[in-house]
């Protein structure tokens, strides 16, 4: 009857996994974001300039649509899916001209979408990896208690059917599955105490965004604190700037490889291309001024992004001083989740799509407190009518009217900031009251 059971819950399992990416591939066609030219333009770039150089210019004039702003992996992503795009083209040009029966449309399709749709696809696949993720996660755990696999399937579920996961990597295009999906395999590595793995997966993640760079000194603290030897951390830093190399020595193949991607995070990737208080997040910022207003204002005797990055660091500290006392799998996804709603609603130039790393680790927290259901939930419908705020795909409307409301916008920001206040403290109140 077990093995019954359990063949069942297998193919059901393969049922969900398998909706969740015939759902993706539905939608991947229905709506196309302006930050795909970018994408598609920096791969074409890389394909016809070489990556030897490719950041050279900042110059506005040397470039379709914009100068790159991402890490070398990303660059090297796109020329990757551009070079797919390319020999694909090829095979159905030549299959069009030997095969009298082989359909011109689909040239003519590839020509015009394919390459829209392959920009999407690894986001799509990265949606499931962390689906995945999460699934043998709950899987692993509670085969320490009890052994629960529909919970797996459950949250597996809520992952994969959240609409914030697929209209992020389906519908925009972007790319924070496959940042998060990194970071949460580096984060399971870490509580695996596999101190190689964890900055491998962690530096292929910066070596592709950003965005997760507010994780580590909490992940760092963490690791320090498993009390590795010193031939454990050569090792895995090691491992690290081997990985470090190979990404980013075809961009810049000189002996200062590592100062020139230094400055290349610090002047070109972190700072961004809006220096506004707010790039369309519903945040604190917005309610102090949702229009275009520079964050090197002066609130206070101090510039707006100092006032941002003192809130934020402020509250990282608290985090690590709070994590101290018990470190364990649920304090850890509660730490990441409460830096990343706070990083979302205090620092300057945030984008809408910042509150990404907020999900999943908060999707695992579900297992253990049914009760941040509801936060949860609050947070997903703000966070994807932010998502849809400006981008309007597909047009709704009647939702875009309601959107247009700035008066909505501003309870929209209020409210993330209150189910932020409530989030942390139910978090934080529940530790020692039940752990995964």
């Amino acid at each position: 009857m077990y093995n019954l059971y359990m063949g069942r819950l297998k193919k059901v399992l393969i049922l969900i996994f398998f909706s969740a990416f015939v759902l993706r591939l539905s939608v991947s066609l229905i709506a196309y974001h302006g930050d795909l030219n970018n994408n598609i333009s920096w791969g074409t770039l890389a394909l016809e300039r070489g990556l030897n150089g490719f950041y050279g210019s900042s110059d506005a004039n040397d470039w379709p649509y914009s100068a790159p702003n991402q890490p070398p992996l990303s660059i090297i992503l796109f020329a990757g899916i551009r070079l797919i795009w390319v020999g694909v083209r090829s095979v159905f040009w030549y299959l069009n001209w030997e095969l009298l029966i082989f359909p011109s449309k689909t040239v003519w399709f590839w020509d015009e979408k394919g390459m829209a749709f392959l920009i999407k696809l690894p986001s799509i696949i990265a949606d499931l990896g962390i689906g995945w993720l999460i699934y043998r996660y709950i899987i692993q755990i509670s085969k320490f208690k009890n052994h629960n696999p529909q919970k797996a399937i459950f949250l597996a579920s809520v992952w994969l059917f959240n609409p914030i996961t697929w209209y992020n990597s389906s519908i925009w295009g972007q790319t924070d599955s496959i940042v998060n999906f990194l970071g949460l395999a580096a984060i399971l590595q870490l509580l695996r105490k596999n101190l190689t793995l964890f900055l491998f997966f962690l530096t292929l993640s910066l070596l592709f965004k950003g965005s997760l760079a507010i994780f580590v000194p909490i992940l760092l603290f963490v690791a320090i604190s498993q009390r590795y030897s010193l031939t454990v951390w050569l090792k895995a830093v090691f491992f690290a700037f081997v990985a470090t190399v190979l990404i980013s020595v075809w961009f810049h193949p000189q002996f200062d490889l590592v100062f020139w991607l230094v400055n290349l995070y610090q002047k070109r990737i972190l700072p961004g291309e809006i220096g506004y208080l707010t790039a369309n997040a519903f945040n604190f910022w917005w309610l102090i001024d949702s229009g275009k207003r520079l964050d090197s204002m002066i609130y206070f005797g101090l510039p707006a992004r100092v006032w941002g990055f003192a809130i934020v660091l402020a509250g990282i500290s608290f985090i690590i001083f709070w994590l101290k006392r018990k470190i364990n799998p649920r304090s850890l996804f509660v730490s990441l989740s409460i830096v990343s709603l706070l990083s979302f609603l205090f620092l300057t130039r945030v984008h809408e799509r910042y509150l990404y790393p907020f999900f999943p680790a908060a999707t695992i927290l579900l297992s253990f407190n049914s009760i941040l259901l509801i936060p949860y939930v609050v947070l997903v419908i703000i966070h994807l009518l932010n998502l849809y705020h400006l981008f309007w795909g597909p047009p709704i409307p009647v939702l875009i009217n309601i959107l247009e409301n700035g008066q909505f916008k501003d309870i929209l920001s209020l409210v993330t900031m209150v189910v932020f206040g409530i989030y942390a403290v139910l978090v934080l109140r529940s530790e020692g009251k039940k752990h995964i």
